[in-house]
């Protein structure tokens, strides 16, 4: 990776109000402003945008919003070249979904400059020349909304072939400017002062947390993962100075926020292509942002009804489950069968076993176990991913579905015309390759048979594992089909619940995407943290990936709780206790969805029914959940009908509050509830920041908070009664206390 992508870089805080914020007041239904009108002799207006050059060679350009092109959205550099130009070998190393690039700048071009602007059919072209190489460029702009202009960079090209493979563009920036979004960002929110990578691949494990980082990347390097890591692939944020930016490429994509005065994009490719988003405050970009990627349909009514469970060791053990579950009042949703295909004993503990059939020595009675809980109220999700393992040395296979998909050429082929064999923690797999039809018609065959037994969902897990070092069926180009790969992943899933008419009741929740996947997902969740407290790759990762998330267009989410890697190496021991296990629960009951699973070494971890204590503080959440139901429909219209996330970071709704830029372990449920979830070992207490306005504690009904100035508060936050408080005057908190009363919670 370039130098300096592993440091933790300076981030500047916002210490003043962005004045862009200051001229937009709340998102609403406006009228669309008139189209842009020009001020000068080089300006040409593009929809409700205008482009503007100063007229001199190698000046300045600039591209305004408003019919009176006032409001400067963007500018170029003031003290850096537009537009970089190279060559850059792809050496990258991958292992298990892990990629680590080693990008070599051999020919660089620095010195770009402007020679003109003029109108097209579509828009407007600006043209220039790069004095350092033979090269010539062009940036054709054209409308995409109202709100929402494409811009598209080209170098020229020498015989046909292109010359060079690497385009960086570069724009104005400042200390104080903040920059959020980029997908599920674990380390941060503000990535002002970050180089980040914008590459579909495996979270990882440790991520810095020390000894177990170094200890994996010895046993497979890369796959502890680095602050930067993500199974989200999205080149988009929102900006503080009152714009937001996209780029459509999916090729590798690097964007550097490291000076202060300028901000640049670079992506492997010849050529770049993005939007620029106009927004009159964060929710209304946001909005803006969501008719590009597309906005999540609300989830399946049972969904909302209590936790998603996770079960395993056969039917028996399943309706056990229900029953004890039941005989305490905890309000359950749906039992998640994860091991239905039957399971493995790896090094990194039980795994699944890739072979997409009922393992009948495990469910001989699959179909009637489904059918009694349909029957209970309580609905059955699976497991599926796009990989295949060869299942002959499995006890009572019936069918082996990786001989079936090799013979028929369904797997992702090597370069030398071999299945390509993807080392997998203990086995290896082969992956489906998606660009084929056939093989995707194969595929959702399978999902249609489980459906057609009740199946009512899945985990649709993986997607970010394709190398780049193998051939697809379709001979698309595997580096720019990578970041792809999961968007794939899901329309497929998708595909087959529509196609069986199930959609509006079906469930899947996916791990890996990119910036169009919410337009294809019905749920995500945000990968599998270790079940440790700390900021690398624990708990405390988990309000910022929501966060980040929810504004990248990601608007029903959720974590496991309690985590999902457990470490249990000599002297090296991460094993969930019950604190951690209720700690996260009291979160997850204020997101989209409440599901639990039980790690990778499930009998070493706590879990819900470890002992009475926690499994009447499991029924108490999931009680407090199901009564949150009725408003979280109401925001899930919201999502659908304008992207706005389930769980929001408070500057969607108090943009004008420069504190709450710097906020990263509280967040709001809709506009109505601000939760601060104890993430800290040990702690009772929590401090909470309150916007400006009364807010009432949601288990005593004190009110706190000030009319006119946001207040940070210290609150008792004892296990049962996290840091959760409503807006005073609110419907939605009123209806909660009701629920609650009658449920003799409260």
């Amino acid at each position: 990776m370039e130098q300096g992508l592993g440091h933790r870089h300076r981030i500047a805080v916002l210490a003043l109000l962005p004045i862009a914020w200051v001229l937009g007041a709340c998102a609403s239904d406006d009228p669309a402003p008139a189209p842009a009108v020009c001020p000068s002799a080089h300006c040409f207006a593009v929809g409700n945008f205008s482009v503007d050059w100063d007229g001199q060679v190698g000046g300045s350009l600039q591209v305004r919003h408003g019919d009176e092109g006032q409001r400067v959205l963007w500018q170029s550099p003031s003290s850096e070249p537009l537009l970089t130009a190279g060559f850059s070998p792809q050496a990258i190393d991958h292992s298990r979904g892990s990629f680590t690039f080693d990008t070599i700048r051999t020919t660089s071009c620095q010195s770009s400059q402007i020679e003109g602007v003029e109108a097209t059919d579509d828009g407007v072209t600006v043209s220039g020349t790069f004095t350092d190489c033979d090269l010539s460029f062009t940036i054709s702009y054209s409308a995409a909304g109202d709100r929402r202009l494409r811009f598209e960079v080209a170098l020229s090209e020498t015989d046909g072939e292109p010359a060079y493979n690497q385009i960086a563009l570069g724009w104005d920036s400042h200390a104080d400017e903040g920059l959020f979004g980029f997908g599920a960002q674990y380390d941060s929110l503000n990535m002002k002062g970050r180089l980040l990578p914008i590459w579909c691949q495996e979270q990882g494990h440790g991520r810095g947390l020390e000894p177990i980082t170094e200890l994996l990347n010895l046993a497979s390097p890369g796959s502890a993962g680095d602050w930067h890591t993500s199974y989200t692939a999205v080149p988009y944020f929102m900006s503080t100075d009152g714009y937001g930016l996209l780029l459509e490429n999916s090729e590798y994509i690097e964007f550097d926020m490291q000076t202060d005065q300028t901000t640049r994009a670079l992506v492997l490719s010849n050529r770049l292509t993005g939007q620029l988003l106009y927004g009159a405050n964060p929710l209304e970009i946001v909005q803006t942002y969501t008719e590009f990627s597309g906005r999540m349909a609300p989830l399946p009514e049972w969904s909302q009804n209590g936790a998603i469970v996770r079960s395993y060791g056969g039917a028996d053990a399943a309706l056990d489950r229900v029953t004890a579950l039941d005989s305490v009042g905890a309000a359950l949703g749906a039992l998640w069968v994860e091991d239905w295909a039957g399971t493995r004993e790896t090094l990194f503990g039980t795994r699944m076993w890739w072979n997409w059939q009922i393992d009948r020595t495990v469910y001989p009675e699959f179909e009637d176990m489904v059918s009694t809980l349909n029957d209970q109220d309580v609905r059955t999700l699976i497991y599926f991913n796009p990989f295949l393992t060869d299942a002959s040395e499995k006890p009572g296979v019936e069918r082996n579905l990786f001989a079936e998909a090799d013979a028929a050429g369904y797997l992702v082929q090597s370069l030398d015309g071999e299945t390509e064999l993807i080392g997998s923690g203990g086995f290896d797999a082969g992956l489906m390759d998606l660009t084929r039809p056939e093989a995707r018609d194969w595929l959702k065959g399978l999902m249609a048979e489980m459906i057609g037994m009740g199946v009512s969902g899945w985990m649709a897990d993986f997607g970010e594992a394709l190398p780049i070092d193998i051939q697809l069926h379709s001979g698309v180009d595997p580096a720019a089909y990578h970041n792809v790969y999961p968007y794939e992943w899901a329309l497929l899933n998708r595909e087959v619940a529509e196609e069986t008419g199930v959609f509006d009741e079906h469930l899947t929740f996916s791990r890996s995407g990119n910036a169009r996947s919410p337009s294809v997902s019905r749920s995500f969740w945000i990968g599998d943290q270790l079940v440790t407290w700390d900021a690398f790759d624990g708990f405390q990762t988990v309000v910022p990936a929501l966060l980040s998330s929810g504004l990248s267009g990601y608007s029903m989410q959720h974590a496991d709780t309690g985590g999902w890697l457990s470490v249990n190496l000599g002297e090296i021991q991460h094993m969930r206790t019950h604190e951690l296990f209720q700690r996260w629960l009291e979160l997850n009951t204020f997101t989209a969805l409440v599901r639990l699973h039980t790690t990778n070494l499930p009998e070493l971890n706590h879990q819900y029914d470890s002992n009475p204590e926690t499994l009447a503080h499991f029924a108490r959440m999931t009680q407090v959940f199901a009564a949150l139901a009725p408003y979280r429909k109401i925001l899930m219209d919201q999502a659908a009908a304008l992207g706005t996330p389930i769980v929001r970071h408070p500057l969607l709704h108090y943009p004008d509050d420069s504190k709450v830029y710097t906020l990263k372990q509280q967040f709001m449920l809709g506009s109505d509830f601000m939760i601060a979830p104890v993430v800290d070992e040990g702690a009772t207490q929590v401090t909470l920041y309150l916007p400006a306005g009364a807010w009432i504690h949601l288990w005593t009904g004190t009110e706190y908070g000030d009319a006119s100035n946001g207040v940070s508060i210290s609150v008792d936050a004892p296990i049962g009664e996290p840091a959760v408080f409503y807006r005073a005057g609110s419907d939605a908190g009123s209806a909660l206390v009701t629920a609650l009363e009658a449920k003799e919670i409260l």
